[in-house]
């Protein structure tokens, strides 16, 4: 029994419809963070969740990855840094790993939260924002706290997400 998914459908034309219609739920979610530059809280993340569900890791993670750097261009004033981007792929690969094809669990839907918080959130955007001037000794407490607060809140969000999404998934 295999515990991760590695693979992803095939691109069809109702399975790239339904990426783009969650693209643009991603980017909709996106503007209702709040919070400081290197502190945001947001809701996007039921937007990657669900494709990593639905797409599994290869095709959300390219997903991710386009749809962060569309963001930059339509919203952003700054300059872009690809390793935002970089960790937008990653957390949509890691859901893809967790939940395309597998039962949604409350232990699975944990370890998934919990990977996705740690590496993409704590560790890597920590690093890219270390990387563009921010000292990481400043804030890599208040992030991890703001983490480990988020993680029981994502992780019953996404689990009742997940849930109500595999009973009408037959009906898509």
């Amino acid at each position: 029994m295999q515990v991760l998914s590695f693979s992803s459908p095939k691109l069809s034309t109702r399975n790239m419809v339904y990426m783009a219609m969650l693209m643009a739920m991603q980017i909709v979610l996106g503007r209702f963070s709040f919070g400081t530059p290197w502190l945001k809280i947001s809701p996007a993340f039921f937007a990657t969740i669900l494709m990593g569900y639905y797409f599994g890791p290869w095709l959300a993670a390219g997903a991710a990855a386009l749809n962060d750097q569309l963001s930059i261009m339509i919203f952003s004033p700054g300059a872009n840094f690809p390793g935002f981007t970089i960790s937008a792929a990653i957390a949509a690969m890691l859901y893809g790993m967790f939940f395309h094809g597998k039962k949604v669990t409350v232990l699975r839907t944990l370890l998934a939260v919990g990977m996705v918080l740690l590496i993409s959130n704590i560790i890597l955007t920590t690093l890219w924002l270390n990387i563009m001037g921010t000292p990481w000794q400043g804030i890599i407490w208040p992030r991890t706290i703001k983490n480990v607060v988020m993680l029981p809140i994502q992780t019953a969000l996404s689990y009742g997400t997940l849930k109500a999404i595999e009973r009408i998934r037959t009906h898509l």
